[in-house]
């Protein structure tokens, strides 16, 4: 006889327990920049050659805020000195922060993930996927 209990399935108690321990180590990483995980997903679509618009653009629909907040993300990071607010381009002192922040995410992220299979990985993955596009579709459901 199969015991159930002992394999978890995936709901949104799973997801939450598992997002709130990834969240609380990565705000421990933030932690020494200053930065907010916000400002940090702001910080990045810069960094990624986006302009303003479509760094916006990224920004809303990665954190689901309005456009007028993101907005507000820059001129923070315009204020803190992390970015160029007349090209919307990193500083070198934005840019520091950056290669420091991806170096600590991609060690996190083989600390966490590594030696999990590739398939249970996938598997994982094309569910999340399918999660996150239904609870998009709620959110622009009337």
């Amino acid at each position: 006889m199969t015991d159930t209990a002992a394999t978890p399935l995936l709901d949104g108690r799973s997801i939450g327990i598992a997002y709130h321990a990834i969240a609380a180590v990565r705000d421990r990483l933030l932690a020494a920049s200053d930065l907010t995980f916000h400002q940090s997903v702001a910080l990045k679509a810069v960094a990624d050659g986006l302009d303003r618009a479509g760094a916006a653009a990224r920004v809303t629909a990665t954190l689901k805020i309005d456009e007028s907040r993101a907005h507000t993300l820059f001129d923070e990071l315009v204020d803190a000195g992390l970015l160029d607010g007349a090209r919307t381009a990193l500083t070198g002192e934005g840019a520091r922060i950056q290669r420091g922040l991806t170096d600590a995410v991609s060690g996190l992220t083989e600390r966490l993930y590594g030696g999990l299979p590739a398939a249970e990985r996938e598997i994982a993955a094309r569910a999340l996927a399918h999660v996150t596009a239904r609870a998009n579709a709620e959110l622009g459901a009337p």
